[in-house]
């Protein structure tokens, strides 16, 4: 909301900071790393990731140099992407330190907590596992 009360609706990610001196020309791959995975969503906030920092991968670099705090969780329903393994995504929106908004999926975020981790990782993990079967209940 601006201070004038006006509200701003339909803007893409790139065009949004948190405020006007960021200064930072921010682009739609920086932004968000897919267009979109279909029209129906839920939102989370998940409580043990409320305000903790992280850090983004935007591009394809390994170094971790993108810090913010995480903002909340998107979770994509009802769409063909979701019920596939390799694709079965979380969207983590995250506020950055240059005071611009990304959003990634699970797979290019890293978060700290210093009550958990012994060393402040430096780069994004190599050899995670992914999940390769759909498993049903009966």
């Amino acid at each position: 909301m601006l201070e004038s009360g006006a509200i701003y609706r339909n803007l893409p990610p790139h065009a949004i900071a948190y405020d006007d001196k960021s200064g930072v020309n921010w682009t739609p791959n920086e932004a968000q790393r897919w267009s979109c995975y279909g029209y129906q969503f839920t939102v989370l906030e998940y409580d043990y990731l409320r305000g903790i920092g992280c850090a983004a991968r935007i591009g394809e670099e390994r170094e971790l140099k993108n810090f913010g705090r995480y903002l909340f969780t998107v979770a994509p329903i009802g769409d063909a992407f979701s019920a596939v393994p390799e694709q079965a995504k979380e969207f983590q929106f995250i506020r950055l330190k240059n005071n611009r908004l990304t959003i990634q999926p699970t797979d290019r975020v890293v978060f700290f907590d210093s009550s958990f981790q012994k060393v402040e990782p430096k780069e994004f993990p190599d050899g995670l596992k992914r999940q390769t079967e759909i498993i049903n209940c009966d």
